[in-house]
């Protein structure tokens, strides 16, 4: 009994290795807010390493109500802000969420973002499978 137990947990933990993202993130930050500001924003740089397509699909954090995967566009001469369903990343590829791109959007901010602040996120693709990251709060520049 023991060991078909513990042989259907290793099948179950391979399975999950066999299909998790592999992907790597660095150079995550946030920009401080000002007082009174209820949304923030994230960035990082993500390089896919596998041989399929990721596809990030948002994001929580206990640091604000909502996260989600934005991006700035140019229409009618004005910047603005759209939300991005699945950010796709080819193979081999890196993608950078950087100011005036793609970002992490915040809503509801449960206290303000302060230089020097931790804050973790776990991002969210679309085959099921997250990945936790940690960035810091630098100061607006």
């Amino acid at each position: 009994m023991r060991f078909t137990i513990a042989v259907g947990l290793a099948t179950l933990l391979f399975a999950n290795l066999a299909h998790a993202v592999d992907v790597d993130i660095s150079n995550v930050w946030l920009r401080e807010t000002i007082p009174g500001a209820e949304n923030g924003a994230a960035y990082f740089t993500m390089t896919n390493q596998q041989a399929e397509v990721i596809r990030l699909v948002g994001a929580t954090t206990s640091a604000a109500r909502a996260v989600e995967v934005h991006e700035h566009v140019m229409r009618d001469g004005m910047l603005r802000m759209r939300r991005v369903l699945a950010l796709e990343v080819a193979p081999d590829a890196t993608v950078e969420l950087k100011p005036g791109s793609y970002h992490l959007m915040m809503f509801g901010l449960v206290a303000p973002l302060v230089v020097g602040d931790q804050i973790e996120f776990t991002l969210n693709f679309d085959n099921g499978d997250t990945k936790t990251i940690i960035g810091e709060v630098r100061p607006i520049q």
